[in-house]
C-alpha cells in the first residue's frame, strides 16, 4: 500500500524495492518458472480425427488437477517463428457442436475447424470445464449466460494455464488467435506465448 492507503503500482514497488534494497518477483515470473518445474497436464492418447471439416489428428490431454479430459485438434505443420492459428474453447457444451450460429462464442467449433482447414494448420483447443446437468440445462433453455458467468469466471485463470500449456506442448509459441481481442493475464508471456493477433472472424 502507498501511503495514502492506494495500492501500490510496479512503478511505485519499483521505487520501494531500490529504496530498501528489495528484489521484485513479478506474476509472470512466477508462471514461466512454474510452467518449466510442473505440468498441469498429461498427454494420454493421440489419434486422427475425421470430422465435417477434414482430417485432424486429436490429441487427449489430462488435466492433472482435476482429471478433466481436453483435446487438442491439430492440422499441418509450423516453424517456431510462425503465427500459428489457434482456437482456445471453453468451456465446452455438447450444444456447441449441435446447434448452429450458437451465440455463447465468437468463434463456433465447426467455423474454427473450418478456418483452420482452410488455412491448412492451426489448433483447435476443446477444454472441458465440467459442464454441470444444471448449467446445460440453462444453456439449452436459453438462459445459459446469466447461469454460466459466475462459473466461468472460476474457470478462467486455471483454464488458461492448462491451454497454454497444451498449445507449448504441441509446438505453438507465436499464434494468430480466433477471438475477439481480450486482455490476457500474464498467462502469455508466463508460458512462453506469444500474441501475433486476433482473428476475430471467419
Amino acid at each position: 500500500m502507498k501511503d495514502d492507503g492506494t495500492m501500490a503500482r510496479l512503478p511505485d514497488l519499483q521505487l520501494f524495492a531500490a529504496e530498501h534494497g528489495l528484489k521484485i518477483g513479478t506474476i509472470a515470473d512466477l508462471i514461466e518458472h512454474r510452467s518449466r518445474t510442473e505440468s498441469l497436464i498429461e498427454h494420454v492418447a493421440s489419434r486422427p480425427l475425421h470430422t465435417a471439416h477434414g482430417e485432424f489428428m486429436a490429441h487427449a490431454y489430462r488435466d492433472k488437477p482435476s482429471g478433466s479430459l481436453h483435446l487438442a485438434l491439430v492440422l499441418g505443420q509450423w516453424a517456431p517463428q510462425d503465427a500459428v492459428p489457434v482456437r482456445v474453447h471453453e468451456p465446452l457444451s455438447v450444444l456447441d457442436t449441435l446447434e448452429l450460429d450458437r451465440g455463447m462464442h465468437s468463434w463456433s467449433v465447426p467455423a474454427a475447424l473450418r478456418h483452420i482447414q482452410r488455412e491448412g494448420r492451426g489448433v483447435a483447443v476443446l477444454l472441458n470445464c465440467g459442464e454441470s446437468a444444471d448449467q446445460l440445462l440453462a444453456q439449452f433453455e436459453g438462459t445459459a449466460r446469466a447461469a454460466h458467468a459466475p462459473q466461468r469466471g472460476r474457470m478462467d485463470l486455471r483454464s488458461h494455464g492448462v491451454g497454454a500449456q497444451i498449445l507449448r506442448s504441441l509446438g505453438v509459441q507465436r499464434m494468430q488467435v480466433l477471438s475477439t481481442p481480450r486482455r490476457l493475464p500474464s498467462m502469455a508471456g508466463g508460458f512462453g506465448l506469444e500474441v501475433a493477433g486476433y482473428i476475430t472472424k471467419e
